[in-house]
């Protein structure tokens, strides 16, 4: 390390204060990364970002993470236009907070990787509370099946898909455990495996409406397309995130897993499940400001809510 230090400090020596080249030099090896130019400079970039927002009074906080010397952070975008809406029930009462983490319905934080098979995740995710509150049997199911065998129900693996067309995969399909189709973070051919977890139809909860996504979520995990693209979203640290210019540019599927209010911040929030792994936010998740003036929604998180369903044959 004392070597590195050495020689990105001699590089940089007249352009560049120690302080840079000494995180820069940690971030290295932390993330095991290579050295570059352009790594370098979006790194200071990024700790100049995350400085200065800190230094503010917002409601949430940033820090370093593996995307540190990144500059464009671009996914692939969601277009959802085959919508199977559905009604929510408006007879159960809905609670003022809920956490189905609590209720032993959410499986551990997942990390998709260098892949962007986040609509795989979410859609795991989902099935897994659904079928979990049905059967009180927390199950972990494949990520890597939905890459590699659902292509004919128009999903990309690596290079993106939809939630909507991993449910109706798994409708005709079923799907299998994560033990016994492992994630590579790879586009694979599809595999046989044993099916241990099944749905039977699927739904599009109406966009736009918080009160409804609010009792849909106090029914079961959702799964949703936000807008993640921002530096504040990638480097999200802490706290109820809000950020104006996070609006519609859907392009990354998570899942909610409950909301509730935070009295220090004096903001409602959505309380959900990202795929980046357990030390990026608060343990791998975000809070999102809920009851925001935004249209959409903060980040456009009402805008493709979506459940599996498990019903009786006499409902459908």
């Amino acid at each position: 390390m004392y070597k590195l230090l050495f020689l990105i400090g001699n590089f940089f020596a007249l352009s560049f204060s120690d302080r840079y080249v000494e995180k820069y030099t940690g971030y290295l090896e932390q993330y095991h990364k290579k050295f570059s130019i352009n790594s370098f400079s979006n790194f200071k970039n990024n700790i100049d970002l995350i400085e200065e927002h800190n230094s503010k009074n917002y409601s949430y906080r940033l820090e370093m993470n593996e995307f540190g010397d990144m500059d464009d952070f671009t996914n692939e975008p969601f277009k959802n236009e085959d919508k199977n809406y559905i009604a929510i029930n408006e007879e159960n009462i809905v609670p003022m907070k809920i956490d189905w983490r609590e209720k032993g319905a959410v499986t551990g934080v997942k990390n998709q990787k260098n892949c962007g098979s986040c609509w795989a995740f979410s859609s795991t995710g989902s099935i897994e509370g659904l079928l979990a509150i049905k059967t009180s049997n927390l199950l972990n199911f494949s990520e890597q099946q939905l890459m590699d065998c659902s292509s004919s129900y128009g999903n990309h693996g690596c290079n993106g898909g939809m939630m909507d067309n991993a449910f109706k995969y798994v409708i005709d399909n079923g799907i299998c455990s994560e033990d016994s189709y492992p994630y590579t973070g790879i586009d694979g051919s599809c595999q046989q495996c044993n099916v241990i977890g099944q749905i039977n139809n699927y739904g599009d909860i109406q966009e736009n409406d918080e009160k409804i996504l609010k009792r849909a979520v106090a029914q079961q995990p959702v799964s949703v397309a936000i807008q993640a693209n921002l530096s504040s979203f990638r480097f999200y640290s802490r706290g109820i995130y809000s950020d104006p210019n996070c609006g519609q540019q859907l392009d990354h599927g998570v899942l909610i897993v409950g909301y509730g209010s935070d009295g220090l911040y004096g903001k409602d929030y959505w309380l959900v499940k990202n795929s980046w792994g357990p030390q990026w936010g608060e343990n791998g998740y975000i809070r999102i400001e809920r009851n925001s003036d935004s249209e959409g929604g903060m980040c456009g998180i009402t805008l493709q809510p979506s459940i599996p369903l498990l019903e009786d044959k006499k409902s459908q």
